[in-house]
């Protein structure tokens, strides 16, 4: 089986989404990138160059994100978004291949985007066994996502030409179930990916109004997850549909809306501090916040930041200590997490006053409570805790 058949089809010259294509993938792609700019603003400006490597890797995202929309744009040129009868014959070879390429950098974007937001994961988680989990996670995403995904794009067809070129004798293209497992990784390592931290903010000792802040963003997260389901099932009946061109528009729709929305997705884990800038709150809350920084500085105590590192103490223990993370600047008070969101900190018990049944798994024990003397003594000198995102 060739890559594309020509069954007897239905023509209607006047019926075309072409230009629906186009601005699907420009719009998502603009949007995509508008989120970028902002994380890079954020960390490179507000948190004074705190740029780290998932930061690189999410823009080689939105960079294979824009070859992905390309390669759309390009076959709707060809023809995507028409009958097949109504497309000259002669435009199907660049158009199909026009589509390996698309392909083939969507999953690119993909596989930067999770290696982004696994890497920003390492960064701020600091128990160890928090981190294994990430790195298993990693592997998968790597050797799942990454190698696999490669090979069987790369090797679509013997020789790859005939993906796109019907006329090569003795040709052999891999099944439509390739595709079907590849995009069946892709949720599995989705619906991971989000869910891992999801144990960490449940336990966090903070205002509901910022849990719905965390929550929203990986509510984010599985919006893509659903897009990625929505699209596999619409590839399974794609292969029902003879008229591939026409009936395929809502692929290219579902591609550039989940490749761009888990971009957004990964920046917005980011954009705190930008947020804090744009809505500052009112002036009584800002200087309730300042007096009570000043006053966990005089005791020795301060916030919980996500990233610092826990004490030798409490890593013996097994405890794990999930930093908030915040940046404040002495003359615009920019920040994370508002120190009045944390509750009782002052008031905060120790790891095994924390533990609940039913709440611990195996490997992932989350605490969130005063840190200890040692490790308060070491951020106290500096008058605030800082943490990098």
């Amino acid at each position: 089986m060739t890559a594309f058949e020509m069954p007897p089809l239905i023509s209607n010259p006047n019926e075309s989404y072409q230009v629906n294509i186009i601005a699907c993938a420009s719009i998502t792609w603009l949007i995509a990138a508008i989120f970028v700019v902002m994380r890079f603003y954020t960390r490179g400006y507000l948190l004074k160059n705190v740029l780290g490597t998932e930061d690189w890797l999410i823009l080689l995202a939105i960079g294979f994100s824009g070859a992905t929309s390309a390669g759309l744009i390009e076959q709707s040129i060809y023809g995507l978004g028409k009958h097949t009868l109504d497309i000259d014959p002669e435009v199907m070879m660049p158009m199909a291949r026009a589509g390996w390429y698309s392909i083939l950098w969507y999953m690119m974007a993909l596989l930067f985007t999770k290696i982004s937001i696994l890497m920003l994961y390492i960064r701020i988680l600091s128990y160890q066994h928090a981190r294994y989990a990430v790195y298993a996670i990693m592997a998968i995403v790597v050797l799942g996502n990454g190698l696999w995904t490669l090979i069987t794009v790369a090797t679509a067809c013997t020789p790859l030409q005939a993906f796109w070129d019907p006329s090569i004798p003795n040709a052999y293209c891999r099944s439509a179930e390739y595709w079907y497992a590849n995009t069946g990784l892709h949720i599995g390592t989705d619906i991971l990916l989000y869910v891992l931290p999801l144990p960490v903010i449940i336990n966090l000792q903070i205002k509901t109004r910022q849990k719905v802040f965390l929550y929203s963003i990986f509510a984010v997260g599985f919006f893509v997850c659903t897009i990625s389901a929505v699209r596999l099932w619409d590839l399974v009946e794609e292969y029902k549909r003879p008229d591939f061109t026409y009936d395929n528009v809502s692929i290219a729709y579902l591609t550039c809306l989940e490749v761009n929305s888990a971009i957004a997705c990964a920046c917005c884990m980011t954009l705190k501090p930008l947020i804090v800038r744009l809505f500052p709150g009112p002036p009584e809350s800002r200087k309730r916040n300042s007096g009570r920084d000043l006053e966990a500085n005089r005791l020795g105590r301060g916030p919980p930041t996500i990233g610092s590192k826990p004490s030798r103490m409490e890593q013996k223990k097994g405890s794990l200590w999930i930093d908030t993370i915040h940046h404040q600047k002495s003359d615009s008070n920019v920040q994370l997490l508002d120190e009045d969101d944390v509750i009782g900190s002052r008031d905060a018990k120790h790891s095994s006053d924390l533990e609940s049944p039913g709440t611990m798994s195996v490997d992932y024990n989350v605490m969130l409570a005063e840190p200890p003397a040692a490790h308060t003594a070491e951020k106290s000198s500096r008058g605030v805790f800082t943490g990098e995102v």
